[in-house]
């Protein structure tokens, strides 16, 4: 096994999977990520154990690691939100032998990634002018619902992480508006998260064919997705109301965050999601921002699409923190 203070195990650690890789700059200043592998997170009972089996099945012995998960960090301590793992950088640095070992919101990594990638790993949603030296958002669902700004200054690119994931949902129709008090019947908050999230699907599902008086079956993600491509009513009106909460919310976050710099949709969800986010109903929802819609109609619109990028971003965060 070889050892070097250049290489930094990078980590993404999500409620579905679990991403590792072994990072180290190259000659253009970019990223060289060898040892590229993804862990299901529910063949495993810990955090530790999946990262164990991660490094038996690499030959490089790295000495400092960036762990970007799912969920608030607080002293180096992380309970992650969807699932019930737990990551001590304390505990990970005693047990590998690492010398640094830090700890990142999954969505700084994801944020913190924008300004190391290239042209490539984007799509243009929506054309428009960034303004130089203004925050960019990046925003999205995955398996819960992220939100960072990307800040500049004179420093270097900040982080502001948020868990703007978690605000109310934000009703605009009728039919919206019936889904909201069916979801409300059993809690007393409905959040985005809720609503646009791969973890809320099965419940908005089931609220919707509440409204329409019609049976649930349970559908996996793509067979939404397929029968709403094909017209079927309830499919399509699951699609429609989470691509208009996304996009909505996408509108709320850009005009509170100020973020004509740009703004970068980001998460599982939203890749899959996307044809659904461009369509006329759910842009509308976007656009529409009363007396303010001038500030928003010029902003670009990315969406983002490498894996590697939270753990580039966990990795640039590292160097930051040096």
């Amino acid at each position: 096994m070889t050892s070097t203070e250049k290489i930094i195990l990078a980590g993404d650690i999500g409620g579905t999977n679990a991403r590792f890789g072994c990072l180290s700059r190259n000659s253009n200043k970019g990223w060289t990520v060898d040892n590229f592998k993804k862990f299901k997170a529910s063949d495993y009972p810990s955090f530790e154990a999946v990262l164990e089996a991660y490094l038996s099945e690499i030959t490089t012995k790295p000495i400092q690691a960036a762990l970007a998960a799912a969920g608030p960090i607080e002293d180096g301590y992380i309970n992650l939100t969807n699932t019930d793992w737990q990551i001590s950088a304390t505990r990970i640095k005693e047990v590998h032998g690492f010398d640094r070992c830090k700890l990142f919101n999954d969505f700084v990594g994801m944020t913190r990634s924008i300004p190391e990638l290239t042209d490539e790993d984007f799509m243009t949603i929506r054309n428009g002018k960034a303004r130089e030296n203004e925050p960019i958002l990046v925003a999205g669902p995955g398996t819960g619902f992220g939100v960072g700004y990307l800040i500049p200054t004179h420093k270097g690119w900040y982080v502001m992480p948020t868990e703007g994931g978690h605000i109310a949902y934000s009703p605009q129709s009728s039919l919206e508006m019936d889904v909201l008090q069916t979801l409300g019947r059993d809690r007393d908050f409905v959040s985005l998260e809720l609503v646009a999230s791969g973890s809320g699907l099965p419940i908005v599902h089931k609220a919707v064919c509440d409204t329409h008086g019609k049976p649930y079956k349970k559908l996996n993600p793509a067979q939404l997705r397929v029968l709403a491509e094909a017209g079927d009513p309830i499919a399509v009106d699951v699609c429609n109301i989470r691509a208009c909460a996304t996009m909505g919310a996408i509108g709320d976050l850009a005009l509170s965050g100020g973020a004509r710099g740009g703004i970068v949709l980001a998460g599982g969800v939203s890749e899959r999601m996307i044809n659904f986010f461009q369509q006329p109903l759910a842009m509308s929802r976007y656009l529409h921002r009363g007396t303010r819609s001038d500030y928003v109609r010029d902003i670009p619109i990315r969406l983002l699409k490498s894996d590697l990028a939270p753990l580039i971003g966990a990795a640039a965060s590292l160097e930051d923190h040096r």
